[in-house]
């Protein structure tokens, strides 16, 4: 264990941070005050991935320019606390842990005359690396991460934030305002003191969190993968020039996993490839994107009917779904939705025939199957009386609630939920219905993200 007294030109934090050994690929950093690129420079420019928690408010202790760099880095997750964070703890794992008053401001790490601890890895014995990661996991388990979603957000509270500065002397300011409509989204529990295990709701607020923090994350990726394409890729000919660029991203992962991953193993070596491939990829994801994209560029044709999916059916199911502002769905339309919903493709097939009051032996093609669950589900209410009609349309067009808590609602609410209609139907048909603001996900998306290095969950159903 080191003691670390800051005054004059002793720069314990700084020294810390800008020689770092080789080994540490991983930092957990909860810090209060960040101004500072030097911690983010330093992960991105060695590749090291960095988990960050900090202060986040109107105040402006976490820099916006530092958080929209996060959101737009392979290596880096910020997850803000709007009150009551007050910590100065990083730990780099493999390396040790700093404990102290530094914030990460210029003045704390070049002028401040500051003091805290380094206990090296050696000296951390078994109790503290616990404690240790028992206080991450509370942050952890506390926050949301912020994502490409609030990027606009974050720019427009910029120019609000500058207007109202500029007001400031009439004493009429509404930067507190705007900071809580650009931002509640991201506050949905209590502040860092709160107890999830003194809170009556405590399993449903974890369950709740952890969709929501996992879902946002995955989109995140999926924006990293389309900003890199729209950057870099001349598409092939057999692309229109009309298609959308997260429809044409999602068919592109489509490829890259069946084709250039998979190349014809069998389907039950998946998970392996995807290990595999995760493994080679992790410490570098964007290579592998572009890697990717390099392969897509050369292709003289769609490999498994990606053209079809670009050209016809992502502008057939956005005309299609966007009815359902207006008015319900005829089955017609529904059906062809839904025949062209991969996951339904797979969750039809999967449905024993019992449940459709079928014989034990009855067998037909797929697209007969799709038919027989589309009349089922087409005539499906949930618990408070909603019609798929009503389910699709507050998922897709809601806007006074965010696209994530919608999807959870739709999955896991009395109000919204309807059986069989999951995770993987619904995150398909909101990236057909609305690749405005959002990208198709489904296991198959999962799987061909975490073939390019992303920590991604595989939906287990």
């Amino acid at each position: 264990m080191k003691l670390l007294y800051d005054y004059k030109t002793k720069r314990s934090l700084a020294v810390i941070i800008k020689t770092l050994p080789k080994n540490v690929n991983k930092i957990y950093a909860a810090i209060a005050f960040s101004q500072s690129d030097l911690l983010i420079k330093k992960c991105i420019s060695d590749n090291i991935q960095l988990e960050w928690w900090g202060l986040f408010n109107s105040g402006f202790s976490t820099s916006l320019e530092l958080i929209k760099t996060a959101i737009n880095s392979d290596y880096i997750k910020f997850y803000p606390f709007a009150e009551l964070f007050h910590p100065k703890v990083i730990y780099f794992e493999n390396h040790g842990l700093y404990i102290g008053s530094a914030n990460m401001t210029n003045n704390a790490l070049y002028y401040n005359v500051e003091a805290g601890i380094f206990i090296s890895e050696n000296d951390l014995d078994i109790e503290m690396k616990k404690e240790t990661n028992d206080f991450f996991d509370f942050l952890r388990n506390s926050s949301m991460p912020v994502t490409n979603d609030d990027l606009e957000n974050i720019e427009n509270f910029i120019i609000a934030t500058s207007i109202e500065i500029e007001k400031i002397e009439k004493l009429n300011s509404n930067i507190e305002d705007n900071f809580e409509e650009f931002f509640r989204h991201l506050f949905l529990l209590k502040p860092g003191s709160t107890d999830f295990g003194k809170e009556s709701n405590s399993k449903k607020s974890k369950r709740k969190l952890h969709f929501l923090q996992e879902w946002r994350e995955t989109q995140n990726y999926l924006h990293l993968v389309n900003n890199i394409m729209n950057e870099k890729c001349r598409q092939p000919n057999w692309v229109s020039n009309e298609a959308h660029p997260t429809i044409i991203t999602d068919q592109l992962l489509h490829a890259y996993y069946y084709t250039y991953i998979l190349n014809g193993s069998e389907e039950g070596r998946s998970i392996e490839k995807v290990n595999e491939s995760y493994e080679r990829n992790k410490v570098n994801p964007t290579k592998a994107i572009i890697e990717a994209i390099e392969w897509w560029k050369t292709l003289k044709e769609a490999p498994t009917s990606e053209d079809i999916h670009i050209n016809e059916w992502g502008p057939l199911n956005k005309s299609i779904l966007s009815k359902l502002v207006d008015s319900d769905l005829t089955f017609e339309d529904f059906f062809l939705v839904m025949k062209q919903n991969h996951a339904v493709r797979n969750h039809a097939r999967q449905i024993n025939n019992k449940f459709f009051n079928l014989p034990p032996d009855f067998k037909t093609d797929i697209e007969e199957r799709i038919k027989i669950f589309s009349e089922w589900l087409f005539s499906q209410k949930t618990e408070h009386s909603l019609s798929i009609h009503d389910v699709m349309r507050y998922i897709l067009f809601d806007e006074s609630t965010q696209l994530e808590e919608r999807i959870y609602e739709a999955i896991y609410s009395e109000k919204y939920h309807l059986e069989h209609f999951g995770k993987s139907i619904i995150g398909e048909l909101i990236g057909w219905g609305r690749p405005d603001i959002t990208h198709l996900r489904n296991n198959r998306v999962n799987k061909a993200l975490r073939c390019l290095g992303y920590d991604v969950r595989l939906f287990s159903a």
